[in-house]
């Protein structure tokens, strides 16, 4: 539980741009910053999670959590940046299909390719908590692990599914309460 308050105060500003700020155009560069900001509060959040000699302790698990936000900046920087632009990419080509072109014939290609990505963004978090390699080697165990551990990867697009229906029924101020509890659970 004590992970996820540090994982919040980590992404205050991501976390008050989706409360209170509506997305628009002029917004979109700060939703940016925040999107790629979220990628190292993500891995330290991984990392303490791997690290049980905390416990309970708010002042030393804290100092973890700083400590392994620090530690793993530039290399889940380099990953926020990557998938930052891979899912832009594909808000932009789901806009074109959708807007510009009218059709949705490629529709359903663009959301598989998305999900993929997701699924890849989830192996890639857990290669980097376990594993201290680089960007360039952990994409190429993501792309091992992948097909070859495919119930797994059901596993992820399961969670994903469950984050997408609790967002779906559930105000978005109960997600950040009832989602870590139930992921950490």
């Amino acid at each position: 539980m004590l992970g996820s308050v540090f994982f919040y105060l980590g992404n205050l500003l991501g976390i008050g741009l989706l409360l209170f700020v509506p997305l628009t155009w002029l917004s979109l560069p700060f939703y940016a910053i925040a999107l790629v900001l979220a990628f190292p509060a993500i891995g330290a959040l991984a990392d303490l999670l791997k690290d049980q000699s905390w416990s309970t302790e708010f002042v030393l698990g804290l100092r973890k959590y700083a400590k392994y936000w620090r530690k793993n900046f530039k290399t889940y920087l380099k990953i926020g940046v990557l998938y930052a632009f891979v899912f832009v990419f594909l808000f932009l080509d789901m806009y074109a299909v959708n807007v510009i072109m009218k059709s949705s014939l490629f529709t359903p290609v663009v959301l598989l390719i998305s999900l993929l990505a997701l699924i890849s963004l989830g192996w890639i978090v857990a290669i980097q908590a376990y594993f201290k390699i680089d960007v360039k080697n952990s994409l190429r165990l993501m792309a091992y692990a992948l097909p070859r551990y495919a119930l797994h990867s059901l596993l992820i697009i399961a969670l994903l599914f469950l984050l997408y229906m609790s967002l779906s029924f559930i105000p978005q101020f109960m997600v950040f309460i009832i989602a870590p509890v139930a992921l950490e659970g």
